[in-house]
């Protein structure tokens, strides 16, 4: 994949030009990046594990729709995934579609969490957008197949967030850990600090990407 600012942004004018469908849906792979901050905003090295999404599917009076559900568990931006649930599905194309999200760490939770879902014969894209501590917050997950997931798969890269700098971040917690305790949050913020070593260890190890 191409830096996700990039095609976040991309993603949303095709969909937003092409895809008015997808409001109406109820509904170990990189991803790539570039830089730990900059135009594109504050990156968050994410690792998930990704167990095999459940399907099903959908009759409407056109066609049949497919629709998977799953779970994730693991880290983003150094803080553990207390839990996260998505569901998506095909729209009126088995191409495209779209979904929900949640996601939570102990410092806040997603609000707003889709999904947009493109496919080809060779690899489905799920890219995740919603707003993570005050700000926007977009990754993707790849899958050779419709379906994603599955025994051992584990899905990692850079997420985009609308902050500009690790200090932003790091405030950003503090103030949604307001209510926490002092031992509580402190133990939150040292697992963020670890997040810059983790964007560059990923960028290290994909330098291409």
């Amino acid at each position: 994949m191409g830096h996700p600012g990039r095609r976040y942004t991309r993603w949303l004018l095709l969909f937003a030009a092409g895809l008015g469908v997808l409001c109406a849906v109820p509904t170990s792979l990189p991803t790539r990046s570039t830089r730990a901050s900059g135009p594109t905003g504050y990156l968050l090295y994410y690792s998930f594990n990704v167990p095999k999404a459940l399907a099903g599917l959908t009759l409407s009076t056109e066609d049949e729709r497919h629709k998977f559900s799953g779970t994730l568990t693991g880290t983003i931006g150094g803080l553990p995934v207390t839990s996260a649930s998505y569901e998506y599905g095909t729209g009126a194309s088995a191409w495209m579609g779209g979904g929900t999200f949640t996601l939570a760490t102990p410092a806040d939770a997603v609000q707003g969490g889709n999904i947009l879902m493109t496919a080809d014969e060779k690899v489905t894209t799920l890219l995740f957008f919603g707003t993570y501590l005050g700000a926007h917050l977009a990754f993707s997950i790849r899958s050779p197949q419709e379906q994603i997931g599955g025994p051992g798969v584990t899905a990692t890269g850079l997420a985009e967030t609308g902050l500009l700098t690790h200090e932003q971040y790091m405030d950003a917690i503090r103030r949604a850990t307001g209510a926490s305790t002092p031992a509580e949050r402190d133990k939150l913020l040292q697992g963020a600090e670890q997040n810059p070593r983790l964007v560059k260890d990923y960028q290290q190890k994909h330098p291409n990407q």
